[in-house]
């Protein structure tokens, strides 16, 4: 069972004593994991186990060109990858869509073909173990072979009918994103001109954030009970902690102790603000280590925002959270 910790009160608008997982490895409410479905599943590397492999390749190269960055597995990296593609020939009512293996982590695109006798999760649990048992194998003679993956795992499942031409894309770039991040941080500098809902925005940060899949607007409104303060907490902070991007102008208390928490459990951030960047812009260290991390994006308007009072600024500002989730779930 996952473990729990209880949070302490923290004495803002809406929230209270709660009980909140350590890790976000819960499943989907009301929905029956026995179901045909496509899931995209990640896998973590526990710690202490070896790396997957290396990063090696050119960032500058576009992804799928000679050159392009890549994944150099290690042995532990290419027996993971083979046991994930011997998964389906193992139980054929499972289909590979696509997969790629990272120095930490797995991405897989999973097909369900036919109603399952037993939830995904056994499936998962079998790959887990099968990839386990054959390393514990390769690692005989050691005093005590290393725990491959981390308890429990991430899934999302995705809407039927959906085109998954850019989740495709999306989980074959992982080494582009990657070595765009680690080998060429100074990639991360302002642009200008960048057009969202009709307007002109510039951008400071890690730009493929706004093409990311699971994008969820964090707006806070006074007409919400605690009870629905407390239910899209919880639904924002799974996204958050299971690779997704919270985007707002966390204006509010409310908006900013999300932003606090998810930045804990190491979730990417898209921050608008309502003010043009000066010039030479650069934000504070705490915000530029992150954007340096890809874990940041800055967005801020080309112009002060035309409205006078600022409620209707954090309206604005709210509403482009809104579009940027709007695209991000008409690519699911």
């Amino acid at each position: 069972m996952e473990e729990e910790k209880e949070k302490k009160p923290s004495g803002r608008p809406g929230y209270g004593k709660v009980v909140f997982p350590r890790r976000y490895n819960r499943r989907l409410r009301n929905f029956d994991y026995s179901r045909p479905a496509i899931y995209h599943i990640i896998l973590k590397k526990a710690p202490g186990c070896p790396a997957f492999g290396n990063l090696a390749g050119d960032p500058a190269v576009r992804p799928g060109e000679p050159g392009c960055a890549r994944i150099d597995k290690t042995p532990l990296g290419k027996l993971v990858n083979k046991e994930i593609y011997n998964w389906p020939l193992r139980f054929p009512v499972l289909q590979l869509y696509q997969y790629t293996v990272m120095p930490d982590h797995v991405h897989i695109l999973l097909r369900v073909k036919e109603e399952i006798p037993l939830k995904l999760g056994f499936y998962v649990g079998k790959l887990k173990e099968i990839v386990q048992k054959a390393w514990t194998g390769v690692t005989v003679g050691e005093a005590s072979p290393a725990v491959v993956f981390q308890e429990g795992y991430t899934d999302r499942v995705l809407h039927p009918g959906r085109d998954l031409d850019t989740l495709f894309r999306y989980i074959r770039e992982n080494p582009h994103r990657l070595a765009m991040r680690k080998l060429h941080p100074e990639f991360f500098q302002t642009l200008r001109n960048i057009e969202i809902a009709g307007e002109q925005w510039q951008a400071y940060g890690n730009l493929f954030l706004l093409r990311d899949p699971f994008v969820s607007a964090v707006v806070v409104h006074t007409r919400h009970t605690p009870e629905e303060r407390a239910a899209l907490r919880e639904e924002w902070l799974w996204n958050a902690a299971n690779g997704g991007v919270l985007a707002s102008p966390f204006i509010s208390p409310a908006e900013n102790a999300i932003r606090e928490e998810a930045e804990k459990l190491g979730s990417r951030i898209i921050h608008i603000q309502e003010t043009p960047f000066p010039d030479r812009y650069k934000p504070e260290e705490r915000r530029f280590n992150l954007c340096c991390e890809g874990k940041l994006l800055i967005l801020a308007p080309m112009r002060p925002l035309p409205e006078e009072r600022f409620r209707y600024k954090c309206l604005h500002m709210n509403r482009i959270a809104e579009y940027l989730a709007s695209l991000s779930a008409s690519r699911r």
